[in-house]
């Protein structure tokens, strides 16, 4: 059982957690026009003070190159959480998530959310014994703080969801999904995610931690850019070394050198919307994303030949000093 979910993040971890413990599954969705983003976050807190499921979602709608954003979280009874294995699917209260497709119906006193959104096949990460997510084999220690799991690098969208009396068409936009669970989000961490590139298949997901580790923490990260069918993953874990990250609230420069390929990525922050994030289980943090961020990068060999080099938008990016 261990090492069927350690292979399929997309299933529930945490069915034998009984305290200080958070599981979060995040969809994102983009219009194929960029105005429109939406993320939506089903998960568990199992808390002395607050056990609860929850559905967080962050909306963002772009008009007149202004970026409008706005974030809620719908706390249900963990009665309300139901889950199955094969096929895999997630309920929380009427609201349904699939392999192939997301089901939304909430509403509270700010907005009306309702709608159907399918999936198309996913563009999975490479694993195998060794690397059996992206976590590497540091997926297979039991007292990591946060465990990452990628299920989508990217996917196209069908559908529309009513958001109030608007209805927001996600016909061939593109989708993305993850997930975390443990106890606590990084003490400090930034995360880039895009695969709207132009004329591109390509998408990417970039990631640098403070990891506490043995009594001790150390600088970790994952890095991974697929495209055209070939996957370049930049980690900790496979001889990978961290030239540069230098960030500030709103931009991130990264700079790492594998082998013979150096990847360099830079991103910036267009707005964020406040999210909440797990401490010891508890979802009492907070963090701000953006949505429709752009990022820059450039893969080169040795010989100085441009393997790849595009701009990405609709860029979710977190950059967190401290929680």
């Amino acid at each position: 059982m261990i090492l069927k979910l350690l292979n399929k993040p997309i299933l529930f971890q945490g069915r034998k957690k009984i305290r200080k413990y958070f599981e979060g599954w995040y969809f994102k969705q983009v219009t194929v026009d960029l105005k429109h983003s939406i993320s939506v976050i089903p998960g568990i807190t199992i808390d002395t003070d607050d056990t609860h499921a929850f559905i967080q979602t962050i909306i963002n709608t772009k008009t007149d190159s202004v970026n409008n954003i706005e974030t809620l979280y719908h706390k249900f009874s963990m009665d309300d959480f139901k889950y199955n294995d094969e096929p895999f699917s997630l309920e929380i209260g009427n609201n349904k998530f699939k392999c192939d497709e997301i089901e939304l119906d909430l509403l509270d006193d700010a907005y009306y959310l309702h709608g159907k959104i399918k999936f198309s096949e996913f563009t999975k990460i490479k694993t195998n014994p060794i690397f059996p997510s992206i976590m590497g084999y540091y997926a297979y220690l039991p007292f990591m703080e946060c465990n990452h799991g990628i299920i989508s690098m990217s996917h196209y969208l069908k559908g529309s969801l009513i958001i109030n009396e608007e209805v927001i068409d996600f016909n061939y936009g593109k989708g993305y999904i993850e997930k975390d669970w443990g106890t606590s989000f990084p003490r400090e961490y930034v995360w880039i995610q895009s695969n709207n590139f132009k004329d591109s298949d390509a998408s990417i997901m970039c990631s640098i931690a403070n990891i506490p580790f043995m009594g001790t923490s150390f600088q970790g990260f994952i890095c991974n850019l697929i495209f055209r069918g070939q996957e370049y993953r930049f980690a900790s874990y496979n001889h990978s070394k961290l030239l540069k990250v230098d960030y500030t609230e709103d931009s991130i420069e990264i700079v790492i050198l594998k082998n013979n390929l150096r990847f360099e990525v830079s991103a910036k922050m267009y707005g964020g919307g406040m999210l909440k994030a797990p401490k010891n289980g508890a979802m009492n943090n907070t963090i701000k994303e953006g949505l429709s961020g752009v990022v820059n990068v450039k893969l080169i060999n040795k010989s100085g030949e441009i393997l790849f080099i595009g701009v990405g938008n609709g860029c979710g990016i977190e950059l967190v000093k401290s929680l």
